[in-house]
């Protein structure tokens, strides 16, 4: 989506790769009695939510790596105009400047984000 250079074969493998390395981690760490599953008790997280995102972090790390060196090893399939509307740099950018101010996304974006945080002042 965002790396025109990237292949299947490595977004593919790349994903695989996260999900296991996700899964290690998992299995050799322990948090609030959970994972540890491997028998190899490499690190204990204070609470789940901690082992949790480490796992994420872990996963996106190795999905990253793998996903980049993959690709750059195998060869490209698709040409640019093949991939026009699924990669961001390849897409044609939209111009809103015809549009009324209230119906420009920005604007609605920047909206959104200010009543999210008047909400979380407010009920914080």
């Amino acid at each position: 989506m965002f790396w025109a250079r990237t292949t299947g074969t490595g977004a593919f493998l790349g994903l695989l790769g996260g999900v296991i390395t996700s899964g290690l981690v998992h299995g050799s760490t322990i948090a609030e009695g959970k994972g540890g599953w491997l028998g190899l008790h490499v690190y204990e997280f204070p609470s789940t939510m901690a082992q949790n995102f480490w796992l994420a972090s872990f996963a996106f790390a190795a999905c990253f790596v793998l996903t980049l060196l993959i690709s750059l090893a195998t060869q490209r399939t698709k040409s640019d105009e093949e991939l026009k509307g699924l990669v961001y740099s390849l897409t044609p950018k939209l111009k809103d400047e015809d549009q009324a101010w209230y119906l420009r996304p920005a604007v609605l974006g920047v909206i959104l984000l200010m009543c999210c945080a008047i909400l979380n002042i407010i009920f914080w």
